[in-house]
């Protein structure tokens, strides 16, 4: 017989729940959020951040997480922090494949030409540096660590990263020069322990097809107890299901995207991540979940509104412009509200989001809906961002058969709860 105080507090739940998600992992000083593409000078659109926080929040994607890959990065997310008033934390630290610029000499025989340039630009960044360290190594891991010591007091930095291996892109730093900066960075941690007064600093660990030496170049520090493996988490997985059980024995929680979601064989891993070791993100502008993914048949069929994306009844009215009809040029997101276009199309938009309200028959244009629907800020057609992540949460749904709306919620609150008990927010 079921409880009836239970079933009442199911039901109360159940009728006033939204989903409360928090994507870890967001690339904001990626060129691409300032309207740079492919290297490009030249900018396709202007800053568009504040409209990718708002459509985040807008569906309740309530913390983000931005990670820095060098270390002016890692200095610079202070200001970002602070522009955006505080709306996301971030992290510190080298990423592997950036390593070897930050961090080794260049080859003796690549010179500079006439011009100035660097006359084996074409090169990969392997090739380009050494095995030998700068001579101001000690010095810019020494400014490292006091940017991870002031962020954190700040309140902006909530862990250590990206750091870690990763063999798949050995073309930006070779595999000696990955070990080696791991191990360096990870000697710091000691200090910051002690430092912030903290018994263990969160760490943001990257690891692709290196999973060996990964834990290999890991366990040491675990076994002395300067890191607690439940303190951490290896972000965008796409390992093997050995690969994920060496992680799970240690106790590392695993961060899934749409990089995780590519195969049928990353679908039946990542179902075999135990959901109180999960955390969700986006790694946007990158990882974004394709048509061609075997992880997209789990949301082909559904739009906007649906349990992961609820109806914005109370916070939106959709007053449109009569000239706006089932006609209109401008395409939605397939599975959201909001318009999808390609970068090259950003400022054909903007003209026609101006002509719309000059246009409305409505007597104060300031009432036309701009937060959903055709003239909102648009989407960028192959970009990733934070509001996507309840795509990723809607996949694994689908992959455990999650279809009563009690498991859907049960599922959402605790990979957001693991994520605040991670990273103390």
């Amino acid at each position: 017989m079921i409880n009836p105080r239970r079933f009442l507090t199911i039901m109360t739940r159940t009728k006033f729940w939204k989903p409360r998600y928090y994507d870890i992992g967001v690339n904001f000083s990626d060129s691409m959020f300032q309207g740079y593409y492919n290297g490009s000078t030249t900018s396709k659109h202007p800053c568009d951040i504040q409209s990718v926080i708002e459509r985040a929040h807008l569906f309740h994607v309530d913390k983000m997480l931005i990670t820095a890959l060098t270390i002016k990065e890692s200095e610079d997310h202070f200001e970002l922090c602070e522009k955006y008033s505080n709306q996301f934390d971030s992290t510190a630290g080298v990423h592997p494949c950036s390593v070897a610029s930050e961090f080794y000499k260049l080859n003796d025989e690549i010179k500079q030409g006439d011009d100035g340039e660097n006359s084996s630009s074409s090169s990969s960044s392997s090739s380009r540096y050494s095995d030998e360290l700068r001579d101001d190594v000690n010095i810019k891991l020494e400014k490292l660590k006091n940017i991870i010591i002031k962020g954190y007091k700040l309140g902006h930095i909530k862990a250590f990263g990206e750091i870690g291996l990763d063999y798949d892109r050995l073309h930006y730093s070779s595999k000696h020069q990955q070990c080696e900066m791991l191990i360096k960075q990870l000697d710091l941690l000691h200090d910051l322990q002690t430092e912030l007064n903290i018994q263990f600093l969160p760490l943001f660990l990257h690891m692709r097809s290196a999973c060996d030496d990964f834990i290999k170049i890991l366990k040491p520090y675990i076994e002395k107890g300067i890191i607690n493996p439940v303190n951490a988490v290896v972000h965008s997985f796409t390992g093997t299901e050995q690969e994920l059980n060496q992680l799970l024995e240690l106790g590392f929680y695993i961060g899934v995207n749409g990089c995780s979601l590519k195969t049928e064989e990353n679908l039946q891993v990542v179902k075999k991540i135990p959901i109180n070791k999960l955390l969700i993100e986006t790694d946007a502008p990158w990882c974004e979940i394709r048509k061609s993914h075997a992880g997209y048949k789990f949301i082909k069929n559904t739009i906007y509104p649906n349990k992961f994306y609820p109806e914005l009844l109370e916070d939106v009215k959709q007053l449109l412009p009569s000239s706006i009809g089932k006609n209109s040029s401008i395409k939605l997101h397939e599975n959201l509200p909001f318009p999808s276009i390609k970068k090259e199309n950003f400022w054909k938009h903007s003209e026609f989001v101006q002509k719309s309200k000059e246009n409305s028959n409505s007597t104060n244009p300031e009432l036309l809906e701009t937060r959903i629907g055709v003239l909102a800020d648009p989407m960028i057609k192959s970009r990733n961002e934070p509001v996507n992540v309840g795509l990723v949460a809607q996949i694994i749904c689908g992959l455990h058969d999650f279809k009563d709306d009690t498991e859907i919620e049960n599922f959402i609150d605790t990979v957001f709860e693991n994520s605040c008990q991670l990273f103390k927010t």
